[in-house]
């Protein structure tokens, strides 16, 4: 019985250790991503809505969104509703961002970069890579991710 309780104990600390690491972590600093230099083979906590124009070798989950209004639009609407990404614009006119979101329930961080590529003056694609910083799998998190924010980003542009 002793024996037990300790394994409780010893299992309850462990885990309360890694939830505070998961939400402490800052956001990732250093080189941008490259969507051009991911790797084939998605692991099953991430998901990428990527075209093969963008993305030359990923395996892309779901295929890039693409919008009727410009590049520095899409920005725009994506700032407003993620007031905490960081945002940059490239020499060939794509539109980096990136952030952090947290899950609702466990507190997890996840990091999602987004590519912005002008298609022309009035239309732009989206790509997004969503991925969890910790864990096997994200049960669909970062997908679900995904599919939200192109809809929201839909949402945005009709109002």
């Amino acid at each position: 019985m002793l024996n037990m309780s300790l394994k409780t104990v010893a299992l309850c600390c462990a885990s309360s250790l890694l939830l505070m690491a998961c939400a402490t972590t800052p956001a990732p600093a250093g080189d941008w991503l490259s969507f051009a230099t991911l790797e084939p083979g998605l692991p099953t906590n991430r998901a990428l809505a990527c075209d093969p124009d963008i993305c030359l070798a990923a395996d892309a989950s779901r295929p890039t969104a693409t919008y009727d209004v410009s590049a520095k639009a899409v920005a725009a609407a994506l700032l407003k509703l993620e007031p905490s990404a960081d945002f940059r614009t490239e020499a060939n006119g794509d539109i980096r961002a990136r952030y952090v979101d947290t899950t609702a329930i466990l507190r997890f961080r996840d990091d999602v970069d987004v590519l912005i590529r002008p298609v022309t003056d009035t239309s732009a694609k989206v790509a997004i890579y969503s991925r969890s910083r910790v864990g096997l799998s994200d049960l669909g998190k970062n997908g679900a991710r995904i599919e939200a924010l192109e809809k929201d980003l839909v949402t945005e542009f009709a109002g």
